[in-house]
């Protein structure tokens, strides 16, 4: 083992990292390759992911791979015969992805050490990694349009502060987006990128269908079907909206047009997972942060079908004056009363339903009190 560097392992993958990795947090450049452990859970997520999606043969890009931790577990852990190939224009980083391959024994996967960008104006993928340092734009594009038919692109966005309404302005120049602070920007952030995806598809007469698309910790993560057709393309557009939110009343919701100029948007205000693809999807026990993974898994197929713009359990304690109760027995007292109601992975208070703000806080008042 090269001096400087430590080995870690994930799932059943052995990685050389820097030593001065990054164990929490979002991570700082440090002039090293790049390896955050707390990520581990996204890799997590990456591999049963693939482990559905993956087809033999398919051609698999993890474009900025760095220490190459994901591409390469990807490549040991979905058990699939395809073609990986992992790039990042360091050189620094495409020598130690060769070195973790050889270390796991993974001839097959091919290394490259280029920009991106080049990268896909040469060829074409099926499945597209694009996990940058900050924002993904610089190669949204590209990776759109160098995925095949068919295929799938997964973007990583850690640039969360402008998405969730703290620098809007920001959020506006990169995105094309208006954010805003709210109780549910978390959802409002997720939902601006995956707008932004939609959008820009369509320029290319090509349309999105998001099949999971969360956030977790610090970043959002986008895994999205490529489909041609402008006729498709229209129709994701149709789906794009503005998040209305009114301080007073708690009323929340998407609009297919802005109402004030306070909303949020243009955002995607459609389906944000695949309920087919979670049904199918399993944590084992190979991973990590199986037992991490597996609760999130649940709490997205409890938000399958669920309407847009969660509540939280705070707020509604604060309208009210009442002590929150527990969350699951709220969202059964609601399932009860006849309406449609789940938890929400955006906030581990939060809940989905289809009540107005009003019916909900009067469902809230009744059952509080009971308490």
């Amino acid at each position: 083992m090269s001096d400087g560097f430590a080995k870690v392992r994930e799932g059943i993958t052995d990685l050389l990292v820097p030593e001065s990795f990054c164990r929490k947090g979002p991570g700082t450049r440090t002039g090293e390759v790049f390896y955050n452990r707390q990520m581990e859970f996204g890799r997590d997520i990456s591999v049963v992911f693939g482990r559905e999606i993956f087809k033999e043969g398919q051609k698999i890009l993890d474009g900025l791979a760095a220490t190459g931790a994901r591409g390469l577990r990807l490549a040991n852990e979905c058990g699939v015969k395809a073609d990986f190939v992992l790039n990042d224009r360091d050189l620094r980083a495409a020598v130690l992805i060769k070195e973790n391959a050889e270390l796991n024994s993974l001839g097959h996967v091919k290394v490259q050490c280029c920009d991106l960008r080049s990268l896909l104006a040469g060829e074409q993928f099926d499945y597209i990694d694009v996990d940058p340092f900050g924002t993904p734009i610089d190669f949204i594009d590209s990776a759109l349009q160098s995925c095949a038919n068919g295929g799938v692109i997964a973007i990583t966005a850690t640039d969360t502060a402008p998405l969730y309404g703290t620098y809007p302005r920001t959020c506006f120049r990169r995105y094309g987006s208006r954010s805003a602070k709210s109780p549910f920007a978390h959802e409002t952030g997720l939902r601006i990128l995956t707008g932004y995806l939609v959008r820009e598809a369509a320029k290319h007469d090509r349309a999105v269908e998001p099949l999971l698309c969360f956030h977790a910790d610090h970043y959002f993560r986008c895994y999205v079907k490529i489909i041609n057709g402008a006729v498709k393309a229209d129709s994701a557009i149709k789906k794009m909206g503005f998040a209305t939110f009114d301080r007073k009343t708690l009323e929340r919701g998407i609009s297919p047009e802005r109402l004030t100029d306070k909303d949020a948007g243009p955002l995607w205000s459609g389906p944000l997972f695949s309920k087919d693809l979670l049904r199918s999807m399993r944590a084992t026990g190979d991973l990590g942060t199986a037992a991490r993974c597996s609760k999130v898994l649940e709490t997205w197929r409890e938000e399958v079908g669920m309407p847009p713009c969660f509540f939280g359990m705070d707020e509604l304690a604060q309208k009210t004056k009442l002590a929150p109760p527990k969350l699951l027995e709220f969202v059964a007292h609601l399932v009860d009363a006849g309406a449609k109601a789940s938890r929400t992975h955006f906030d581990p208070k939060g809940l989905k339903t289809d009540l107005t703000a009003g019916e909900l806080l009067d469902e809230y008042k009744k059952f509080a009190k009971t308490r």
